[in-house]
């Protein structure tokens, strides 16, 4: 169960922290309690599994990673968990679901990779399709991005 403070922490660290050698100083005097409580409720959180993870996010557009592509995926479903794994061990890639396949389309895997080159993307792809053995995968690159946020909880 999560109370009233619990949530105003995960609210104000869903938001950008200050560039500061005390980042949790602000949110800390809002609370009306000191960092150091800030961060124990953090953990708390953490521990509890409430939030699994904390940490920073880049823009890779600006830090040179200018291809992106979503690649469709046919996997057998006794290999969707030796793909997901697989998939997983890439660092270029930054997301891996396993979705429902409606009727007539027969793709059941997806993950997107961000890369500096086009021939990154394409090294990627080969790889996973030659360890998996999948033959039938489409790769759709990006052309604009039109929406990029986090997803926002409270």
């Amino acid at each position: 169960m999560m109370g009233e403070r619990d949530k105003i922490v995960i609210k104000k660290l869903q938001d950008d922290l200050p560039l500061d050698r005390e980042p949790f100083r602000q949110l800390a005097s809002e609370l009306g309690c000191s960092q150091e409580e800030v961060i124990q409720a953090i953990e708390d959180l953490s521990r509890r599994g409430i939030m699994r993870r904390f940490g920073a996010v880049l823009r890779h557009h600006n830090a040179g990673y200018i291809y992106n592509a979503m690649v469709m995926w046919e996997v057998p479903e006794e290999k969707v968990d030796e793909a997901g794994a697989y998939m997983a061990s890439f660092r270029e890639i930054s997301h891996c679901y396993l979705r429902e396949t409606p009727p007539g389309w027969p793709y059941n895997m997806y993950c997107m990779i961000h890369a500096r080159t086009e021939a990154t993307i394409a090294r990627i792809v080969t790889a996973i399709a030659e360890k998996l053995g999948v033959k039938n995968y489409k790769i759709v690159n990006s052309v604009r991005e039109l929406k990029k946020t986090s997803m926002v909880y409270f």
